[in-house]
């Protein structure tokens, strides 16, 4: 790697240092600008827990949106530094949201540990897919995440692609489902689902390059 390829690599990173610093110190400007660049994130681990829980029933769109409210009402209590300490703490706020969405739901006031646990299971399993060495291994060497981190570049790329490219990429990779078992959640053959993973891949590695 050259000089310049690692202070691409570093950029976004100090990039967002700054932002969560100013943010902290009260900059409400920094803080919109810092919450819009983790939105897709934050779509794409909403859907991830809701396609568990409440498929269907809510909105991730709506859900993120929740998540950024409440960050910005709160941004006193973050206490981290760098971007993964932020993404793990929207992560904290989004896994609350979902319990209090999938209890109105089910028509109950009163905590679930079970179906807590499920969702945080469900959201841990999706930043690590997000934090996975897939990202490096679909993009190019020259592509490597010059303009953001790797993970929202990612989360952004997924967010992008056609439902059934990002379903069967996510039941594969973050459910860690079998082909065959991807192919009766999908309602496919397994040989067609196996094609469709492989189409989906292709296009997330030209998408990467893109966002």
């Amino acid at each position: 790697m050259t000089n310049d390829d690692r202070i691409k690599l570093d950029a976004p990173q100090q990039g967002t240092t700054r932002l969560i610093a100013a943010a902290q110190a009260g900059d409400s400007e920094a803080l919109g600008e810092l919450l819009n660049s983790y939105r897709n994130y934050l779509v794409f681990m909403a859907r991830t827990g809701l396609h568990h829980h409440l498929q269907g029933k809510a909105d991730p769109s709506d859900i993120a949106q929740e998540v950024c409210l409440a960050a910005h009402g709160n941004i006193a209590d973050f206490q981290g530094q760098t971007a993964e300490e932020f993404a793990g703490w929207l992560r904290g706020i989004l896994s609350n949201l979902l319990s209090m969405h999938v209890r109105k739901f089910l028509g109950t006031q009163k905590r679930d540990p079970r179906l807590e646990q499920q969702l945080n299971a469900s959201l841990a399993n999706a930043s690590g897919f997000l934090q996975s060495r897939i990202a490096a291994e679909i993009t190019s060497p020259s592509q490597h995440f010059a303009r953001k981190e790797a993970f929202l570049q990612l989360a952004e790329a997924l967010e992008s692609l056609p439902e059934d490219y990002r379903r069967v990429i996510v039941l594969r990779h973050v459910d860690g489902l079998p082909f065959a078992d991807v192919a009766k959640a999908m309602g496919r053959s397994v040989d067609s689902v196996e094609k469709l993973w492989v189409r989906g891949l292709a296009k997330l590695k030209t998408t990467m390059g893109e966002v």
